[in-house]
Order: structure tokens, then C-alpha cells, then sequence
């Protein structure tokens, strides 16, 4: 047999094998995460900054998130920030979801009014995570607003300032974007997001189911009593046994307003003063005509 022959079949043989390890590999090795390609799409809807403002490194880390789950992108702010109207609309349309309501129509609201005496002193980086870290903070409610101004920090639209006597953040709901930024930044989850034609809030986050050793809750705080949702025939407030809270809904709740014993259930710029004195008065005289 020539060499040539030999040649040829030795290359023919190597081919076959290689052909034989393609196909077994492809059948068993795992195949690229579909989820891969689809944040390659998602991340050239995405501004490219690589700012990091999301909270992952990257647009396409954060991309990598979004493809796994849309709930990343409806609560986090880079869709506010990046301003991109257009290019949001084409990333829902591309995702299957509507992003036109959500983002720019929430406000920040601080569950704190800022009452708690202070126990102690710090002096170390004015920084509200670092003055967690150390003793829980200064203030004798272990839920209490840190007041140095982290959320102040990270704010993009500067509608967020503390309030000097008090120290507690307070917000500009007209500057406010509702990007969250804010909410992040808090060590002590005290900030929320809300719809922004929510007409009340609870100035208080204190969670009786957690109680901290030596702490207890300001002068103000939340009783627990449930005499918000109690006067609240209408459903306007309901009780969170997770949070062991009171929850809102965009629904005027004067009655709870009014019975809430410690005062703390506080009106936002929302708050339709006008509209809700024009009903009571017309219940008081339909209340007069009943009785006459």
C-alpha cells in the first residue's frame, strides 16, 4: 500500500474521529444560556454609562439581571435617569411589558418624623451606614432617621435635604423623580417609593415584631393599634401582618388621620384638601337633612 493511500486514510480516520467528538460534545455539554443573548439584546436599549447607579457594575451586568427578570428593571432608576423616553418605550416593547407607568410616577417618602431624643454621640465618618455600624447610631430608636444625609448623597435631582433641628431627611415631592436612588442609600429602609398620587403616608417604620435591646420608640411612634384601619370603612388603609404596619392605598383617608392617636399619619402634597372638605360637608348635610 503507497504512502499516499495510507495518508489519505489516516486523515479520513482523524476526521471521523474528531466528526464522532463534535457531535458527542454537543450532545452533552451545556448549551449557551439563552438568557446570554437576550441581555445582549436588552443592553442596547440601555444608555451604556456604565455608571453603576442600578447597583451592578456594568450596563450589562445589569442587563444579565433584566433578562432574568424584569422586576429588576421596573425597580431600578436607570431608566429614569437616562431620561430616554424612546428608548424605554422600545425596551418594553422588546420585553413584552408596558414601562410607561412605572418609574417617573413615584415619590420618595422618610417614615420618620424625626422626634427621637439622641442617647449618644458619634464622631466618627458622617455617614449614616458607618454610624449604624457603630452602637446602632445615635438615637434612641433603633428605626429612627440617622440624619447624615446618605440619601442627601446619592439624590440626582437634589430634592432630598436634611432637616437641621430634627435630623431627618425630608423630601421635595416637585423635584423629586422617584428614581430610588434614595432607598438604596438608607441603612435603615426608612424611604419608600409610592405612587405619586398617594395622599398619606406613616410617619413611622418601627417594627414592634423586631424590638432592639435598650431601644424603644419615640414619643410618636406607631401604637399598633389599628385604629386607622378600623375607621377605614372603605378599605382606604389596611393592616400589613408582614410589616406590622399600616398600608396606604392612593384613596383619601381622613378618618384615619383624624383617629390616629399619635398624630402620625401625615398628609403628602397629594393630599386633595379641597376635595375631601366638599364631601364631609355634603355628608354633614345630608347628615342634618336625614335627622330633619
Amino acid at each position: 500500500m503507497s504512502t499516499t493511500v495510507i495518508a489519505v486514510i489516516l486523515l479520513s480516520a482523524v476526521g471521523l474521529i474528531a466528526g464522532i467528538a463534535i457531535f458527542i460534545a454537543n450532545r452533552i455539554l451545556p448549551r449557551e444560556d439563552e438568557s446570554l443573548q437576550k441581555a445582549n439584546d436588552v443592553k442596547e436599549f440601555l444608555p451604556g454609562a456604565d455608571c453603576g447607579a442600578c447597583g451592578y457594575p456594568g450596563c450589562f451586568a445589569y442587563a444579565q439581571a433584566v433578562a432574568k427578570s424584569v422586576k429588576v428593571l421596573e425597580e431600578s432608576p436607570c431608566r429614569i435617569l437616562a431620561k430616554d423616553e424612546e428608548g424605554t418605550a422600545q425596551l418594553g416593547d422588546y420585553l413584552g411589558i408596558d414601562l410607561s407607568s412605572t418609574g417617573p410616577g413615584s415619590k420618595a417618602l422618610v417614615h420618620c418624623t424625626g422626634d427621637s431624643p439622641t442617647i449618644g454621640s458619634y464622631d466618627g465618618i458622617a455617614s449614616c451606614a458607618a454610624a449604624v455600624m457603630v452602637g446602632a447610631g445615635e438615637k434612641e430608636c433603633p428605626y429612627a432617621c440617622v440624619g447624615y444625609g446618605d440619601c442627601v448623597s446619592v439624590c440626582p435631582a437634589n430634592a432630598i435635604v436634611i432637616d437641621p433641628e430634627k435630623r431627618v431627611a425630608q423630601v421635595d415631592w416637585e423635584k423629586c423623580i422617584g428614581c430610588g436612588m434614595c432607598v438604596t442609600a438608607c441603612p435603615r429602609g426608612l424611604i419608600s417609593l409610592v405612587p405619586a398620587e398617594t395622599p398619606q403616608y406613616l410617619g413611622c417604620n418601627y417594627l414592634s415584631k423586631k424590638d432592639v435591646a435598650e431601644r424603644k420608640k419615640c414619643s410618636v411612634g406607631c401604637l399598633h393599634c389599628q385604629m386607622c384601619v378600623r375607621a377605614s370603612e372603605s378599605g382606604e388603609v389596611v393592616w400589613s401582618d408582614e410589616r406590622d404596619l399600616p398600608e396606604f392605598s392612593t384613596t383619601p383617608a381622613p378618618d384615619a388621620i383624624e383617629k390616629c392617636p399619635r398624630k402620625i399619619i401625615l398628609k403628602t402634597p397629594a393630599y386633595p384638601e379641597a376635595t375631601v372638605m366638599a364631601a364631609r360637608a355634603a355628608e354633614d348635610a345630608s347628615d342634618v337633612t336625614s335627622s330633619g
